[in-house]
């Protein structure tokens, strides 16, 4: 899968111990990184997704409070025969703690926060293959 998708969309990072870096050189030099924020996570911060708790990887804000980079949501609308529609918005406000530096916390919430809209406004477009909420542990209880 991994090689599939590089041949179409470029330089991909298979997300592993050592990921963060290879995106902070990339940020470092001026480029840009895309970030898949709607993983599950086994670790990470305690946020809501949907009105339930879950966790969520901090790595985006973190990015965003070492490098100061801004932050544009993007996502993919599959359209009729076969066709994508690339959504890009504009730049979002990254929340503040009052010393001015990025509230880490706070901004891994209002990314859950965007990706709940897109899924709430498509929800057929939306196809988790992890147990985010983790579902199956829960049912086991």
């Amino acid at each position: 899968m991994f090689d599939f998708r590089k041949q179409r969309m470029g330089n991909l990072v298979p997300s592993h111990a050592g990921s963060s870096f290879t995106l902070a050189r990339k940020l470092e030099a001026g480029g840009a990184v895309g970030v898949l924020v709607d993983q599950k996570f086994r670790k990470g911060l305690m946020t809501k997704f949907f009105g339930h708790d879950v966790r969520t990887n901090p790595l985006l804000a973190k990015l965003v409070r070492q490098f100061n980079c801004e932050v544009y949501p993007a996502r993919s609308i599959r359209l009729p025969d076969g066709r994508f529609r690339l959504e890009l918005e504009p730049a979002i406000e990254i929340p503040r703690k009052p010393d001015g530096g990025v509230d880490v916390n706070a901004t891994a919430q209002l990314l859950n926060d965007k990706v709940e809209s897109w899924v709430r406004e498509y929800p057929g477009q939306w196809l988790w293959y992890h147990d985010r909420w983790n579902i199956k542990k829960h049912l086991k209880d």
